[in-house]
């Protein structure tokens, strides 16, 4: 992956994307994950780096799948639990969330699993006869077809994020920039300059992990000052982050004049032809590379008409 044309990066990554929505078959698509996986370990970038852009989509994950599993009504029946909310319950399932909320203040980590045990604990209570005054029952009801398109999304969901994840993590930014530039060049025949377009997204991602530590610099520096962003009503709040966007504002637009000085001091055009350092060029192993990624995609057109939306 290290030594592949930025270019063949881009437009591999990209068709395989593509291919995760076509298959229709979820064999398949566990099939086509595994081989992500592959690629992720060939890079032997740890795989704690790709785990980091996992975290932030966990909750939507697990509600999505929660979604799935309780209201499509589809398919088979596989199993059916009746559940009784009672006040004695009710209260407990109260004082379980509020104890979640509290107990996430001190804990940083696990925070799903701490919810997804609050959550199993509640209807455990639920599913037992208490003796106390009946408020209502209610029955989950779990279907394949609800299983089967969680699966779906699951595994969609977090293929392409390792494969976009492929792209920043194995490219560097003046390559992606190059890259970006090389294949957008046709469209300057409808007058957009892919130059400056290329220049404005390779700054956006390198700027990224400067505005996230300057963020968190930010943050500490109010900390020290006695703000805490966990407490507070809503009012409070919002003006709790306005102390924190209008630095970030400041900050930004700092750098950016800074980076503009920068490029003008060296000369730099916008919309005009530059020489390069290196020069791409595509090697077999690209070319190679770019004919699986089509044969991916006809495949997976070709797949469509051959297996169903199911397992």
């Amino acid at each position: 992956m290290h030594r592949l044309d930025p270019r063949t990066k881009i437009i591999s990554l990209f068709l395989l994307m593509i291919g995760v929505f076509l298959i229709k078959n979820l064999y398949i698509l566990i099939g086509f994950f595994g081989f992500v996986l592959l690629l992720v370990l060939s890079t032997k970038i740890p795989l704690a780096k790709f785990l980091k852009s996992l975290r932030m989509m966990l909750f939507l994950l697990f509600f999505t799948t929660i979604f799935q599993v309780l209201f499509n009504k589809v398919g088979t029946k596989l199993a059916s639990f009746s559940l009784t909310m009672t006040v004695l319950t009710l209260s407990i399932s109260v004082i379980l969330l509020i104890s979640y909320f509290i107990i996430i203040k001190f804990i940083k980590k696990f925070k799903l699993l701490l919810l997804i045990a609050f959550m199993l604990m509640s209807l455990y209570l639920q599913s037992e006869v208490i003796t106390t005054r009946v408020l209502f029952n209610y029955t989950i009801e779990v279907y394949s077809k609800g299983l089967i398109t969680a699966g779906f999304v699951i595994v969609r969901i977090i293929a392409l994020i390792l494969i976009s994840s492929l792209l920043t993590l194995t490219t560097k930014p003046t390559d992606l920039n190059n890259g970006l530039e090389s294949v957008l060049s046709p469209l300057e025949k409808i007058g957009l300059k892919t130059s400056i377009l290329a220049m404005m997204i390779s700054i956006a991602l390198r700027f990224i992990p400067t505005l996230i530590n300057e963020a968190d610099r930010i943050l500490k520096a109010q900390a020290s000052r006695g703000v805490d962003f966990k407490e507070g009503n809503i009012g409070q709040k919002v003006v709790q982050i306005i102390s924190l966007l209008i630095p970030m504002f400041i900050v930004s637009f700092k750098r950016a004049e800074e980076l503009a000085n920068a490029m003008e001091a060296r000369g730099y055009i916008p919309g005009e032809k530059r020489t390069k350092l290196y020069v791409l060029q595509f090697k077999t192993f690209d070319y190679l590379s770019l004919g699986f990624s089509i044969l991916f995609i006809i495949f997976g057109i070709i797949s469509r008409g051959y297996f169903a939306n199911t397992v």
